[in-house]
């Protein structure tokens, strides 16, 4: 079974007025739709308390997706807020490793979000290994 292992990034965060790293497993994708590639690596957060993909709108604008054009979605979140994304259909490249899915863009979304039933499905075992900060991907 092919594993892709991903360390975990850090990232700032200040609390009571000291700053030290937060380790996310944020790993490196590329992306397509209607034949068009996206020219940049996108670097998106495995979410394991994500239902769905969630990515800003331009994204998908640069891919020539209208994404009020695809099926309105709305996406609660911390505090019930809702955020409505718009779902398309995709291709998610993984170091070597793709697939056909969909991704919901929003306008008023800004953090690329991998969900459990968009991107997990796709994979035999996602492993978040807190102790070495690090994700593996089986497929």
């Amino acid at each position: 079974m092919p594993v892709i292992k991903y360390d975990y990034l850090a990232r700032p965060h200040i609390e009571d007025n000291k700053l030290f790293a937060i380790y996310r497993a944020i790993i490196p994708i590329r992306l397509s739709a209607n034949h068009r590639m996206y020219p940049h690596v996108i670097n998106c957060l495995v979410d394991s308390g994500a239902d769905f993909n969630l990515m800003p709108a331009d994204i998908g604008e640069y891919l020539g997706l209208s994404i009020k054009k695809g099926k309105k979605q709305i996406h609660m979140g911390i505090g019930n807020v809702g955020i409505i994304a718009y779902k398309h259909p995709v291709k998610i490249f993984v170091n070597g490793y793709d697939f056909n899915t969909h991704i919901d863009f929003s306008h008023d979304h800004k953090i690329p979000l991998l969900g459990r039933y968009s991107f997990f499905k796709y994979f035999k075992k996602i492993i978040f290994n807190e102790k070495e900060l690090q994700l593996e991907l089986k497929y």
